[in-house]
């Protein structure tokens, strides 16, 4: 609407003189001159227009204006779609009641449907805050049923679930997020997710991955309300704070933003596109634009503060025009009741190589074979000390030149050509497709170090900082665990005991011109080929030529669907103890697909195709990956290929949940007959030969090894299977379908318990336990209107948890020992009996997740510190963890902990336990705390100006104190950074007289102080922090504090105290970079009581407070003290170790105490500074050096302390 405007409108407008007129034409003409350039001559691929807030407009009228200015622009247009990303509704969203229905929609079609009806394209709503009323999901769907049918937009995502995407044009992809979704709280809405394909946050977060590989070479459109960047001008305490999901600061907001801007950056040509706040912003951080436009109501402030950053509050419009180069064009309009005025436009450069980049070598050039390695010479060259720490591995073949066939995709039959990039955690590869539509997989034999790392920190991008660095290269080194080529020995193996399976080639690819944009990336190495197991593929002989292939996501939905869809478990249990022969424990579900045969009837036969084999044979050697083991459970699947497996169990992690799905009626004869054929079918001869059939260059003595090994573990095979059979069977999930269902549970003498599913007079499912081998049943109903009967007596019962799932179910348990009902507590239900039952409204208990499972581990770690007063200190800390049906976030966890100070020859033990559910998100903790005769703390004496002899050996104001006590607390603590605890207590403390020490002066040999006290006592505590941006470089956020209690004296003595210990730090950048931090801590602590001994004053000193003085330098009544720090970033550092991130501190610290009686106007000052080194984001190393009046101390911490 820019161009509308005329030199005439000027000068009737402002009546400058000639010369101000022509210095404005000169502005004006600069700026249609660059409205003109960025688009001149490019083809447009499509136009979005972009709004939201609709809603929020209480009179109608700035809407109605922002509306009519888009309507009326689209018309110059040939493709495009208004985007209204949310809040279209007032803030009650769609109500149930049908009068409040009637003036909604009423409301909605004369201020929204009917504005935009003559729009010149494809209109498309997605959610926002209010779509999410009350009734959740469940308005959005009838919300979304209105739209539709009184207009010509669509609703995306529908159903209320999270994510769904939408292919614009050969260029253009959309992706649609509700990010409310991800901000609800789940126990509010009962029925959530249940038309849906995702359940879980981690899901939709893999999926929005997945969508960005299948849309790889497209400009993709990240349609989400809530913004990923955001410049929107906040309050001190919403800006620092996020005490609201709706705060940008908001930990669970940060979290959705961090990650989604995340896993963009590793791809090319995502723009993020949101209208939570109410104004008109371009960003850019990391190439990573982002566009808000919500101004549609009353505004918000907000202020640009990089270079090529915009911002405004006026009310108006984005509009995005993607061109078909990949480049794109934004502008930014304001609207007025008239018109719409131009403000300010962004281009966005493509990203994505192009055609015109891309170099290769003739095809000429290259001979039909090729010498090549995965790995160069100098990546496997370690020294002695590298290769004894952390093994040999197969290292040496991984820089071994083998000869291989080159490829040429043009060479390959029916046209092939790459069509998207894929690849999971670890791998790159590329998807093929031929003019058949079959599809192929070509796969580097190079791992990715990046992918595995960003896999681990999914809220930090790190390809920029771990390239060249030494995390990329132990992670490079660790992929030399798995031997590279022994896996494909296993396509004939596989033949053998007839397994269905892909059968990779390995061929030299070079830079080619059919690899297209993906020579960027991929080109000039080893490669493997194989068939792509999908749908496209089912006429494939080798795949058994199914009527379907299923993914493992598609297939638990048939099976959770109706009970005439079933595995062949045989086949399973096959492929699983062939898993075990192998070696190969990284069996999670991607791993498989499944092939699909109908059987008549409706009846459907799934057989398994497991594919990605990479992890079969490892030889993980070497003492620190078995250290590891001890701290990081996940570790503890990698074990070494030999004759044996060591732990059944940690072996099959990967694969547990997939097996408690799908094996549910086998016994032990199904498991001997598969080890038999197996056995049978394998022998010697053809294990020689499958091996054989690699290429000559890398038969060594590996290869000699792990034949040796696989026929000594296919010999012992049967206990292998037998061990895990009986694990398996200790834990059983039991699911009904989505249909009305009928459970009969029977249980008999012996321990043994019947399970009989039945719909429409039709058993469906029918299996007996025994209590001898299963422990535990977990069994759900999942939809419908399903009917649970227990009866029967019996003895020595099988411990049973029913979850009646969705609809109205029906409960009649007539026997209820060992039986217990879980359900919603909001919806109808009808229980005829049952005698243990827990009607909570919670999503995480009464919803079916096929890797929630009953299981357990256990952590050790060391444990270094050192202090002025306490000095070095060693020890030990033991964590015990276990995972049920009810966890929050686990089901118990018990820590111990031992430590040893060597100054003082003090030793402090420790435990702590806790105990999910005990009431509803509130957990049992248990405390308890011991310290021996000789642990000690100091004492100056109290009041504010006590005496402090520098000279004195520290041992003098060290008080050795005997000390043990016991808390039982309800805790509770909420994902927001929020945290409760209500804790009662008893506390012994024994002060040892020393009489050559202060406290020996200080005090009579017979002052109660020396006699062993005993407390009880309570506390109420509130927690709260929020430094998710950077934990380890905290630039913004704050951490409350606040404990209030009583103790009192329960063995004879009259002390009795009250007292408060509130505290608050907060962190705040005086730059918008962070690269300036201000960070301050304000404290203290108020006695109520005059009855107390030293060891229960006010204190200060040290770490916590005053950090020039001694540890608990001053004791008293009343504390009160406040520590601030200006920190600086000085820069980055990119070294071959990792990525460094240096600085400077200068601090200033203040505080003092009080005491009854005392005339002290004194304050305690120091200063100081530090020097600080951050690695990699994620630890801080901190040396500082603080003086004041009295004494000068060097403190070392991990971190910083506020």
């Amino acid at each position: 609407m820019h161009k509308s405007i005329t030199i005439r409108s000027f000068q009737r407008i402002f009546n400058f003189s000639n010369l101000s007129l022509l210095i404005v034409f000169s502005v004006f003409s600069s700026s249609f001159a660059q409205v003109k350039s960025a688009d001149q001559g490019k083809e447009i691929a499509h136009t979005f227009y972009i709004t939201a807030n609709t809603g929020l407009d209480e009179t109608n009228k700035t809407s109605q204006e922002v509306l009519h200015g888009i309507v009326k622009s689209s018309q110059e247009d040939k493709d495009a779609t208004l985007l209204i990303v949310g809040n279209i509704t007032k803030e009650k969203g769609y109500p149930a009641k049908v009068d409040a229905q009637r003036k909604t929609e009423s409301y909605l079609q004369n201020s929204l449907l009917n504005p935009i009806d003559k729009f010149n394209g494809k209109v498309i709503f997605t959610p926002g805050v209010n779509e999410w009323n009350k009734k959740g999901h469940k308005s959005i769907d009838d919300l979304e049923s209105f739209l539709q049918d009184n207009s010509k937009a669509e609703f995306w995502p529908n159903d209320g679930c999270a994510i769904e995407s939408k292919e614009i044009n050969e260029d253009v992809a959309l992706i649609m997020i509700d990010s409310q979704w991800y901000l609800e709280d789940w126990d509010k809405h009962p029925y959530v997710n249940n038309k849906c394909d995702i359940k879980t946050r981690d899901q939709f977060f893999a999926e929005f991955k997945d969508e960005l590989k299948d849309n790889y070479g497209k400009t993709v459109i990240v349609a989400v309300h809530h913004p990923v960047l955001s410049s929107t001008k906040y309050g001190f305490i919403k800006k620092v704070a996020g005490f609201s999901d709706q705060t940008y600061q908001n930990p669970e907001q940060s979290k959705l933003h961090n990650i989604l801007e995340a896993t963009a950056r590793a791809f090319d040509d995502v723009i993020f596109v949101s209208g939570n706040d109410q104004n008109l912003q371009f960003l850019d951080h990391h190439e990573v634009p982002q566009i808000i436009s919500g101004a549609a109501a009353k505004t918000q402030k907000a202020r640009a503060e990089k270079k090529g950053h915009f911002a405004s509050d006026k009310n108006g419009y984005a509009k995005l025009i993607l061109f078909k180069d990949g480049s794109s064009l934004v502008r930014f309009y304001e609207t007025t009741v008239t018109d719409s005025k131009f403000l300010f436009e962004k281009e966005i450069k493509r990203k994505r190589t192009s055609l015109d980049e891309v170099s290769y070598k003739p095809k000429e050039t290259y001979d039909k074979t090729a010498v090549s390695s995965i790995y160069t010479m100098e990546e496997t060259d370690k020294s002695g000390l590298h290769k004894w720490a952390w093994g040999e591995h197969y290292r040496d073949i991984y820089s071994k030149q083998i000869n291989a066939p080159v490829l040429f995709l043009d060479n390959l039959a029916g046209n092939v050509k790459p069509i998207s990039e894929g690849g999971g955690n670890q791998s790159r590869s590329l998807r093929l497709i031929n003019d058949n539509e079959n599809e192929y997989t070509l796969r580097a034999l190079r791992k990715s170090a990046i992918r595995f790392i960003q896999n681990n920190m999914k809220e930090h991008y790190v390809a920029d900082i771990v390239d060249n660095t030494v995390a990329e290269r132990i992670v490079m080194d660790y992929y030399t665990t798995a031997h590279p080529y022994a896996p494909f020995a296993l396509n004939d193996l596989m033949d053998d005991v007839d397994i269905l399976h892909v059968s990779p080639k390995i061929y030299f690819v070079p830079k080619q011109e059919a690899l297209g944009v993906f020579n960027d990336e991929y080109g000039d190495e080893l490669y493997m080929l194989e068939e792509h197991v999908g749908d496209e593929n089912k006429d494939l002989e080798i795949f058994g030529s199914p009527d379907d292939i299923l993914s493992s996501t598609d297939l638990r939905e048939e099976l959770l669907e109706s009970k005439d869809a079933s595995v062949d478990e045989e086949e399973y249990i096959k492929a699983r103890i062939f898993d075990m022969l192998v070696g190969d424990w990284d069996r999670h579900d991607d791993q498989w697909r499944w092939a699909e045969f109908e059987k008549g009837d409706d009846k459907k036969v799934y057989r398994p195709i497991p594919r990605d084999r990479d992890q079969a044979f490892s030889k993980y050697d070497g003492p620190i990956i078995s250290l590891l083991k001890l701290g990081f459970p996940p570790f503890r699947a990698m074990q070494s290929y030999n004759s044996d497996i060591k732990n059944v169990k940690w072996f099959n992690t990967a694969g547990y949940a997939m097996d408690k799905m799908i094996i549910q009626t086998s016994t032990w004869e199904d498991w001997e007959k598969q080890v038999k054929f197996i056995q049978s079918n394998l022998t010697d001869a053809k294990i020689e030969k499958a091996f054989a059939n690699l290429p000559e260059d890398v038969q060594d003595e590996s290869i000699i090894n792990i034949q040796k090994n696989l026929k000594i573990r296919r010999d012992n095979l049967m206990s292998v299977s037998r061990d895990y059979y009986e694990y398996l069977n200790k834990f059983h999930v039991v699911t009904g379908t989505d249909e009305d269902d009928k459970f009969l549970i029977t249980r008999k003498k012996d321990g043994v318990t019947d399970i009989r599913i039945s719909r429409k007079d039709t058993i469906v499912f029918e299996n007996s336990y025994k209590a001898e081998d299963t422990k535990e049943i977990w069994i759900y109903g999942l939809d419908g209107d399903d009917e649970f009967k227990i009866e029967g007596k019996g003895n020595n019962l099988i411990k049973l948890k029913v979850l009646g799932g969705e609809e109205n179910d029906i409960y009649n348990f007539e026997n209820s020992r060992r039986a217990k009902l879980y359900d919603y507590k909001s919806k109808e239900n009808t229980i005829v009996k049952a005698r243990k039952k827990w009607l909570v409204d919670s999503y995480d208990i009464n919803n079916f997740d096929y890797l929630k499972r009953k299981t357990s581990n256990n952590s050790l770690f060391p444990a270094i510190g050192f202090t002025s007063d306490a000095g070095f200190n060693l020890g030990l800390s033991d964590t015990y963890t276990t995972y049920g049906l009810a966890k929050n976030p686990f089901t118990t966890q018990h820590t111990v902990g031992a430590n040893y100070y060597f100054d003082t020859k003090g030793i402090e033990l420790s435990y702590f336990g806790e105990f999910a559910h005990v009431f509803y998100n509130w957990n049992l903790g248990i405390d308890a705390y011991y310290t021996s005769p000789n642990f000690t703390l100091n004492y100056f004496g109290s009041g504010n100006e006590t005496f402090y002899d520098a000279s004195v050996d520290l041992d003098f104001n060290r008080v050795n104190i005997e000390q043990w006590h016991f808390a039982p607390s309800l805790i509770w603590n909420n994902a927001r950074g929020s945290e409760f605890q209500f804790r009662v207590l008893v506390q012994s403390l024994e002060v040892s007289r020393d009489i050559d020490r202060f406290i020996g002066d200080r005090f009579q040999g017979t002052n109660d102080v020396f006699d062993s006290q005993l407390y009880g006592g309570a506390e109420v505590i509130y927690k709260f922090l929020n430094k998710r941006k950077n934990p380890a470089y905290p630039n913004l956020g704050i951490q409350l504090d606040l404990t209030a209690g009583y103790k009192t004296n329960i063995d004879g003595h009259d002390n009795e105290l009250g007292y408060l210990k509130p505290s608050i730090s907060v962190d705040y950048p005086i730059h918008s970079s962070g690269v300036i931090v201000l960070a301050t801590k304000i404290g203290g602590e108020v006695i109520i009581s005059d009855k107390y001994e030293f060891y229960h004053g006010a204190m200060l000193g040290g770490n916590e407070s005053l950090r020039a003085f001694r540890n608990q330098r001053f004791n008293g009544k009343s504390s009160f003290y406040q520590s601030t720090d200006l920190r600086l970033g000085l820069g980055k550092v990119q070294t071959s170790f990792m990525p460094l991130r240096f600085g400077i501190t200068g601090g200033f610290d203040y505080g003092r105490i009080w005491l009854q009686n005392e005339d002290s106007n004194k304050w305690h000052t120091n200063y100081g500074g530090s020097v600080f080194i951050n690695g990699f984001s994620a630890f801080t190393a901190n040396v500082g050096y603080y003086t004041s009046e009295e004494d000068n101390r060097v403190v070392f911490t991990f971190g910083f302390k506020f």
